[in-house]
């Protein structure tokens, strides 16, 4: 079950209820006993029958009331979702949209207006940065070498294996004078990673590339910053200058991260950023922690 809302006055919520298997109106129960969810307000997917959807206001919050102090929401079979928190969640929601005792609150309802609602912050702007540089033949190969010889220490430190398997190493012109370098490190499992560098194009040493974050993570030797320099799965797209990682915490991504920075001429800023640290069963449903626009 997801209860998502937009912010603001106007702000649409969305509510789905999805399983593994088909389900009718019908088999949604709250405590073992019927649902009563109306047919007018929640939508079934026709085209697999396992989800079932509604954005009319007064069907979701009403729903919330019911499962406040309710202990279980269940689909037949072996579908049940236990409720623990749910009335807490509910709260912190209307509480962070400044929708508490209004009349669009989910879960604390009262008289104040659509209007006492703030607005939604503008997101950052972070604009695409097409590359435009290339590099010259050949030269990817050696800005890859220097920088691996000139940051030994470095891949000695984060523990990197000498030949990570099915991983190569790659270069991309940023601007006439520099270029991202991306050196692997390890490969786990079913992911690998990469330690990542600022490499001048005309010979000098290239420096580790510190990704701003806003998460510090527990490393201690990383608590005076909130950064990254190793990347899960790194990837860059010169197209935009977009660099992206993404990051599962096991196999079948129900927990994990995901950044994308851009480079912006000078630097690279981040642009979005999901954060899951607990693994509930749920692939790739990651609560964003950063987002931006275009």
């Amino acid at each position: 079950m997801t209860i998502a809302r937009a912010a603001g006055p106007d702000g649409t919520p969305t509510a789905t209820i999805r399983a593994t298997h088909r389900f009718a109106l019908a088999d949604i129960r709250i405590d073992g006993k019927p649902a009563g969810l109306a047919a007018a307000a929640w939508h079934l997917d026709a085209a697999d029958g396992v989800a079932v959807t509604s954005t009319d206001l007064a069907a979701i919050a009403a729903l919330v009331q019911r499962l406040r102090n309710a202990a279980t929401l269940s689909l037949g079979g072996d579908s049940v979702v236990p409720l623990d928190g749910f009335a807490a969640a509910m709260l912190r929601v209307d509480e962070r949209q400044g929708r508490l005792n209004g009349v669009t609150a989910l879960m604390r309802r009262g008289p104040a207006p659509a209007s006492a609602v703030p607005r939604a912050p503008p997101l950052p702007v972070v604009a695409l940065h097409p590359i435009a540089a290339a590099l010259r033949a050949g030269e990817a190969s050696r800005l890859i070498a220097r920088t691996r010889s000139g940051a030994r220490a470095m891949f000695d430190k984060a523990g990197c294996e000498a030949h990570p398997v099915s991983m190569e190493a790659e270069a991309f012109a940023l601007d006439a004078k520099q270029a991202l370098v991306l050196i692997p490190c390890m490969m786990g499992a079913y992911q690998g990673s990469s330690l990542v560098f600022i490499a001048p194009r005309g010979g000098a040493p290239a420096r580790p590339l510190i990704l701003a974050t806003p998460y510090r993570g527990n490393d201690p030797e990383r608590s005076d910053y909130a950064g990254m320099n190793e990347l899960t799965e790194p990837e860059f797209d010169p197209k935009d200058g977009t660099l992206h990682m993404s990051a599962k915490g096991r196999g079948i991504g129900d927990c994990g991260m995901y950044a994308s920075w851009i480079w912006d001429g000078l630097a690279f800023r981040l642009s979005d950023f999901g954060l899951q640290q607990a693994c509930g069963g749920v692939e790739i449903d990651w609560p964003t922690l950063f987002r931006s626009t275009h």
